[in-house]
């Protein structure tokens, strides 16, 4: 954290607020943290980076990465609801 972005820190809540109180105005009712990114606010997805202006031989594949926003929790990292896995299992009703 640099200077700046104290002082916006500064001005938006006050000089007189502990770091816990600044955590609560912000996450609000958010207490879970979401399952999908785990509370990072993004996912790491591969992709095919080769580039597609090229001429290739056929089926070419260079793996890429790229960080993408959660579409759970919207980049906040923690939701309002709690979301847990559904337990499927074959041969039961």
């Amino acid at each position: 954290m640099i200077v700046k972005d104290i002082k916006a820190l500064v001005d938006t809540y006050g000089a007189n607020i502990t770091l816990g109180e600044m955590l609560k105005r912000v996450q609000g009712n958010k207490i879970y943290k979401c399952p999908k990114c785990n509370g990072q606010g993004f996912r790491t997805v591969e992709y095919n980076g080769y580039p597609s202006g090229l001429p290739d031989s056929g089926f070419v594949y260079e793996a890429a990465y790229k960080d993408v926003v959660c579409d759970l929790c919207k980049g906040e990292g923690y939701t309002d609801h709690e979301y847990k896995p559904r337990m499927v299992q074959d041969g039961w009703e």
